[in-house]
């Protein structure tokens, strides 16, 4: 009796949020920030997002305010968030919701760029290998891949490793290689929820449901990361992918434990703020921000936003200097 009780207040709950979703999508505030993003797409992605979310029972249980935040961010790419499509998704994680690039998304954005003349990742097989060279990070693969058949035949099982590669437009060639154990290990060390799993025998994180689009979007990532030319778009993605956000749009690593957060303290220029200037950067954060609007902004125009609140914490911080009575 008391189980179908919880089932029932758990299944108020999810309609609760999926309401209160809707309702915030048909604000005027909040259509009019997904207009200024994404103009007359607008429409088209609050519908996707409402399906996303309907789709999705733990999706459904996350915070309102959080998906409303991840969907921000997930507008500013402009990039499909059905994470069946393989660009990005908005998945849950512990009752937030986590905006998640994936590897699509990635090499879109880098073709945007319009520096790239191809790319890609792909897992690799048993029979198409021939040699890696870890000192030189050279790959050779067979060249006649009439004689495999492991692919074709979708062994999963006899997946060695995964590779992603580019070529620049003026020549430049980089190319990664991770083997399965490597990319296995990079997901223990860094998803939470990962070692959850594996401790636990559970399937709750998107390593668990869908390793394989992980282990490219990784290899991509990394590759990119190191020998890519990154667009604002590009470093942007790489550092918000997997955050986790608030009710107040701020996102933090929640499930990459070892990730620097790129939500931190905003500083001078001059290095490491001092209590005062914190408290007055805390003051006029606090004045500018209405809880979604920091990460709904494009890159150049949160740029301006944080300019003009390092202006006005400076401009405090000098009245309070004028007001603080002398020693002497």
């Amino acid at each position: 009796m008391a189980e179908n009780t919880g089932m029932t207040a758990m299944d108020k709950k999810r309609k609760g949020n999926l309401r209160k979703i809707k309702y915030l999508l048909g604000g005027n505030a909040v259509k009019s920030r997904f207009d200024a993003i994404l103009g007359k797409k607008s429409a088209q992605f609050c519908a996707s997002l409402v399906n996303v979310v309907s789709a999705s029972e733990k999706l459904l249980e996350c915070d309102p305010y959080s998906i409303m935040s991840a969907a921000f961010v997930a507008a500013t790419y402009d990039l499909p968030i059905d994470g069946n499509l393989g660009f990005s998704a908005i998945v849950p994680y512990k009752g937030k919701a986590q905006f998640q690039m994936m590897y699509k998304g990635f090499v879109q954005l880098a073709i945007r760029s319009h520096e790239y003349e191809k790319m890609n990742c792909s897992e690799v097989y048993e029979d198409e290998l021939v040699g890696y060279n870890p000192i030189t990070g050279e790959c050779e693969f067979t060249t006649d891949f009439s004689r495999c058949s492991q692919r074709a035949n979708g062994e999963i099982n006899k997946i060695v490793g995964y590779y992603a590669w580019f070529r620049l437009l003026h020549g430049f060639k980089a190319e990664l290689y991770m083997s399965r154990e490597e990319v296995a290990n990079h997901a223990k060390k860094y998803s939470k929820s990962y070692q959850y799993d594996l401790r636990k025998g559970t399937r709750s994180s998107i390593w668990s449901t869908d390793f394989e689009a992980m282990a490219r979007k990784t290899v991509l990532k990394r590759l990119l990361n190191k020998w890519g030319i990154l667009s604002v778009d590009v470093q942007r993605a790489i550092s918000d992918d997997q955050k986790v956000y608030e009710s107040s749009g701020e996102g933090g690593y929640a499930d990459n434990q070892n990730a620097p957060d790129e939500a931190r303290e905003i500083r001078s220029k001059g290095g490491k703020a001092s209590g005062a200037k914190r408290r007055a950067l805390a003051e006029a954060l606090d004045l500018f921000n209405d809880g979604l609007i920091l990460y709904a902004l494009r890159d150049e125009t949160r740029e301006h936003f944080k300019a003009a609140i390092r202006k006005y914490a400076a401009a405090e911080l000098r009245k309070r200097r004028r007001r603080k009575p002398s020693n002497e």
